[in-house]
Formats: structure tokens, sequence, C-alpha cells
């Protein structure tokens, strides 16, 4: 039974009005709702106002009257206030209870029954009230409102003033206006709200399978058709009132075998320069030396990098030079991709080449690899680094930088057995930037002590700008701390502390932008295992480099 429930198939034009029918009723009843809601209230407020009104303006002359026992003053007042149509009765009792005067529209003589309406309770809430002070009570089946208030008297003794209440003054009116009127707008609503329901009805049948049902029924069976390889036109339908949503939807049917084609194009496009930057990746860490507790003479190298695209900016690399020295270097392009990747390429080239120098010195190779940049980029992609040589015999690293990060140089405190965690601060330009207020010397170059045991740490700005899920950043102070947490006896370990501070940081949110950092350690004995090619060529050939540490100021 449920099966064949589910296979009837209701018009879409009869799905559509019976939708617009229930809208309009349901949005019609939510206003008239608010609407009766509002006018009741209005009502009741402007009755409320100009009974309270006539009370409170009759007040001080019923005191005035019952405290003179003067009942003509009274019954005066009284009949001015029932001059408004919708008070009931008022009355005025003495401060025993008894009925002073009275006036009742439904009741006449003693018959009057006002004062049943009060309880012992809110005749004890009346005597409690402060002069002045109004008691309201509703009464709802009986569509009635009673006011009242105490009445009092003062009389001025020497040094005192005294108050005595003197009597009550009650009041009732009624709220059956306010009811009939309600009931003859719900009426009214009811009505318009039928008539309107009426023509909203017919007017859907009469133009929705028009506008509609018919140009979605030639969508239909064009789909159908489409669905079965046959790739044909819809016929648009014309209209006076002008194009719209599904003249759109048609015009998207018949250009679908066109777009189809070049989605398939395309899809083989995008194919291609995937593989394209799977390979210039592929190319860019071939680029980067994959260091992990790797000797190098008197050095121990371990590094970690991971790009933020499929072509990463990060670069990094190590040359060993003769006396046992070595150079090290990192660098950042801005940004990532594919036109960071090929930059990369061409910084490397040119260190590739140092070999060839006669004079090897970081600030030297800074000025140089600013022209290469400049001459390689564009205007928008530029470059920091950091380059240093340390000398292991003079126990000694001299230092130059390209606008990049301070690196950190890590040594054990012996006097306070800690770790310490120092900068490398020296300034420079970034790479490829164009100043026209330059010196010959654009890059300065700096030394500092380096002992055997101490390390050098350097990085990208990709590790201390890495968020976490509240978009903080991993920040230059937690890294410094966690470079100070321990003593590491190899490289890898102070680069795997790191990494996993890193990622609980980050709780394993992706990188913003290449994440690249290094540490080089200067060890007591030497390791020959590691050779270079290059470096042995150049020894051969007798090359001298002049010594980058002449007039070099020593910090230690």
């Amino acid at each position: 039974m449920v099966s064949n429930f589910k296979t009837i198939k209701i018009p879409l034009t009869v799905k559509i009005a019976t939708s617009l029918i229930f809208i309009i009723y349901f949005v019609i009843g939510i206003y008239t709702f608010f609407d009766i809601k509002s006018i009741r209230l209005a009502m009741e407020l402007e009755a409320k106002t100009n009974t309270q009104s006539a009370f409170t303006s009759a007040v001080p002359i019923i005191e005035n009257g019952i405290w003179g026992l003067d009942k003509t003053l009274v019954e005066t007042a009284l009949k001015q206030i029932l001059k408004n149509p919708i008070v009931d009765s008022v009355v005025v009792l003495d401060e025993n209870e008894n009925v002073f005067s009275y006036f009742d529209r439904e009741y006449d003589g003693k018959n009057s029954t006002l004062y049943k309406y009060f309880s012992k309770k809110e005749m004890q809430a009346l005597n409690n009230k402060n002069a002045n002070k109004i008691f309201e009570k509703r009464l709802i089946k009986e569509e009635k409102v009673i006011i009242a208030t105490a009445l009092y008297s003062k009389e001025n003794h020497i040094r005192k003033i005294s108050v005595f209440k003197i009597g009550y003054f009650v009041m009732t009116y009624s709220t059956k206006n306010i009811s009939e009127a309600i009931n003859k707008t719900i009426n009214k609503s009811i009505f318009l709200s039928f008539i309107l329901g009426a023509v909203i009805l017919i007017t859907s049948f009469l133009y929705i399978r028009q506008l509609i049902i018919l140009p979605l029924t030639d969508l239909e069976k064009s789909s159908l058709k489409i669905a079965k390889n046959e790739f044909i036109q819809t016929k648009r339908r014309n209209s006076i009132l002008g194009e719209d949503e599904i003249d759109s939807l048609i015009n998207n049917f018949n250009h679908m075998v066109v777009q189809i084609i070049k989605f398939i194009d395309e899809q083989k496009e995008q194919q291609r320069m995937t593989n394209e930057l799977e390979m210039a990746r592929i190319v860019q860490e071939s680029l980067i030396p994959n260091a992990m507790n790797l000797r190098v003479g008197y050095f121990e190298l371990s590094s970690f990098f991971k790009a933020a695209s499929e072509c990463g900016g990060d670069w990094w690399h190590f040359y060993p030079l003769a006396h046992n020295k070595i150079l090290i270097m990192l660098g950042d392009v801005t940004g990532h991709g594919t036109p960071s990747g090929m930059l990369t390429a061409a910084v490397k080239g040119y260190c590739d080449s140092i070999y060839a120098k006669n004079e090897i010195n970081p600030a030297k190779i800074l000025e140089e690899l600013d022209i290469v940049v400049r001459l390689s980029g564009d205007k928008d992609h530029y470059m920091t680094m950091f380059a240093a040589i340390i000398d292991p015999h003079a126990e000694i690293i001299i230092f130059a930088n390209a606008a990049h990060n301070f690196p950190f140089l890590i040594n054990k405190d012996i006097e306070n057995n800690n770790i310490k965690v120092n900068s490398l601060v020296i300034n420079g330009k970034r790479l490829g930037y164009i100043n026209d207020s330059q010196k010959d010397n654009i890059f300065e170059i700096s030394s500092h002590k380096f002992s055997a045991g101490d390390s050098l740490f350097i990085y990208s700005d990709g590790i201390v700008e890495a968020k976490n899920k509240n978009k903080q950043q991993y920040s230059d102070r937690r890294l410094r701390k966690t470079l100070a947490s321990q003593e590491f006896k190899k490289t890898s370990d102070l680069i795997d502390t790191v990494v996993n501070d890193l990622s609980i940081f980050t709780e394993n949110e992706e990188f913003d932008d290449d994440v690249t950092f290094v540490c080089c350690k200067l060890c007591v004995d030497e390791d020959k295992t590691y050779t270079h090619e290059m470096l042995k060529y150049f020894e051969k050939s007798k090359l001298i480099y002049p010594n980058p540490n002449k007039n070099l100021k020593i910090v230690s």
C-alpha cells in the first residue's frame, strides 16, 4: 500500500498552488493575529488612560466631600464620571468600609453589588496601599476592570502633619466594547482572507501552468534525451513578460553539450598542469638536501622541509669549504607555487658555482644573489636569506642577513647548567628589492664565537607564523622556549622535538606557508666520510680563498 502511494504522481501545478495557498493563509493569519493584538492593546490602553484620568481627577474632590460630609459634592463628582459610557459603577466608602455614596448602571438603591468583588485579601492589599496609589483588578468573565484607591486627609499640628485614612473610592468599567470590536475585526479578516485566497488559487492555476509548468515539462523531456546521449536543444516559449530564470535554465540546457566538451578538455589540461606541478615539486625537493644527522667534517646537520603547495618557495643548502669550513644558507621566496620554485632553482644554480669564486664571503654572496633574484624574478617576488660560514678551527661564525628571520645560536651555559638560546641579529634588505638609496655595501657582515657543542638553528617564517584552529601563531617566543627545553645529543632529536611541538600546537592544521628549519652542530671530532666532488676539484686546483674573518671583531 505504501509502495503504491509513493508511485502516485501529483502535478506540479497542484503542488505549487497548494503551497501558495498555505503560505498566503499562514502569512495573513500571522499578520491578522498581531494586528488584532495590537488593536486590543491600543483600545485597552485608551480605555485605561481615560478612566484613570477621570478617576484620579475626582479623588481630591471626593476626599474633600467625604471629609466635610458633603454628600452632594461627592455625588456631583460621581455623576460626572458616569458620563463616560464605559463606566458601569462608582462607589465611595467611609473608613469603616460602609457605603457613603454610589451610582450603578445595572442596579439601583441598596442593591449595589460592587463591593462583593473584593476579597478580604484584596481589601487588605488596598488598605496597605500608600496614598495616591491605585489598586486594579480584572474580572475576566464579566469583562470588567475595577480600580480603587484609599482616601486620605491631612491635618497640620505643631511641628507635625498627620495623615488620616477617611475612606475608599472604587470604580468599575466595562471592556465589552473592546471584545465586540475585536470580533468584528476577526470576522472581517476571515472574509478578506478567504476572498484573497480564492483569487490567488484561480490566478495560480491560470498562470503557473503557462509560465512554469510547460517550460519545465519541455526541459524534462530534453533532459531524458540527454541522458540517452541525444543532445538536442530545447525550444524556448515566447513570453510577453520577458526572460526569467526558466529561460536561463533553457539556455543552460542548450549550451550543455558545449560545456561538457569544454569541461572534458579543461580536465585534461588540469591533469597536465597537475603532472607538471608534481614534476616541479620533485625537482624542488631535489634542490634541497635531505639531512638527518648528516656528518660533514666537524659538523652534524638535520633539517625539516614541508611545502605549502606543490612547489614551495623555501630553499636551504650547505657547501663544504676548504680548511673544514662550511657555508650554510636558508632562503624564503615571497609566496609559493611554481614561480617561487623556479626562482629558488635559479638561486641554487648560482650557489653551486661558489667554488669558482675568488672570494667566499656571506655578504658578498648576498650581494650577487641580489642581482640574480632581481634578474630571474619579477617585481612581485623577492627573497629573504641568511648565509653563514662556520670555521671549526677558529671557532667562529661569520654571517650576513637579507631581511630573514634572525637565527638562533644554541649553547650550554656551564655555570648555570642550562641551555642558552640567543638570536644572531643583523639587518639587511630583501634580495631583489630595488632601493635607490643603496650604499655600496648593501649587506653587513658580523661574527660570533662558535665553540664545539654549539648549534645553529635557522628557519623560515612559515614555522613562527603557523596557526592553530584559534588563529594563534606559533611565534618566535614558543620556538625559543622549545629549543631551550632540554639538551639534545643529536640534531635530529632537536628537529623532532620542534616538529612534535609544532604538530601539537597546530593540531595538524595545514600550513599557509612553506615550513623549513635546519640545525647545524659543531662537533668535537671530524668525520671524513662525506665528500664533495666540486670541493675536491678546486682543492686540487689549489685555489686559495681570501680569509673572510679579516678585520672582524669576534663576539663571544
